[in-house]
């Protein structure tokens, strides 16, 4: 059963109705995100089905969602975009657990807002990649790859970056507590 969202708020469901049904009740999500995003990647749209059950007194959010994202690539800063997949599986209860489930409102609406911003911004990338093989704006001066191709596998271990040589010397005294 697909329940019509409200016009003015269409991540909302009637908190009455959904517990006098039996079964689950599905809520077709299609969100534009534009003002949601994070230090580099940004959402653009969110979009999907999720289904509300009741259980006793808690409500039992499930469903698929596709997020469209964009952000600056981490090599080679070019604007790129992806989609990622959202598993929803969140509890709704009185006298909520912090960090584990979502508290019931005392209102007639279950805004499902607050819960589904959080899932979107725990799903954006945090360092975007256009591709696995972008070689970023200047390979031949920073290449992507730590290890050179020539080099041997034990020169590359043994190696040391030259900012962190000098901790390589230090020594520590240790002082004997009696």
């Amino acid at each position: 059963m697909t329940v019509a969202p409200n016009s003015d708020s269409p991540l909302c469901l009637d908190l009455p109705k959904l517990f006098q049904k039996t079964g689950s009740v599905a809520l077709a999500v299609n969100w534009d995100l534009g003002d949601l995003s994070t230090s580099y990647s940004q959402a653009q749209h969110l979009g999907g089905e999720i289904n509300a059950e009741t259980s006793g007194e808690k409500i039992v959010i499930t469903g698929k969602l596709s997020l469209a994202w964009e952000g600056p690539c981490r090599r080679c800063l070019e604007i790129t975009e992806g989609v990622s997949g959202l598993h929803i599986s969140e509890i709704y209860e009185k006298n909520a657990t912090e960090g584990e489930t979502f508290e019931i409102p005392s209102t007639q609406t279950l805004d499902l807002k607050p819960m589904l911003y959080e899932q979107v911004l725990l799903s954006l990338p945090l360092t975007p990649l256009c591709s696995s093989d972008c070689k970023g704006p200047m390979p031949e001066e920073y290449p992507a790859s730590a290890i050179n191709e020539s080099d041997d596998d034990a020169n590359s271990e043994d190696r040391i970056d030259p900012r962190w040589e000098v901790l390589g010397t230090m020594t520590f005294d240790e002082k004997e507590e009696n």
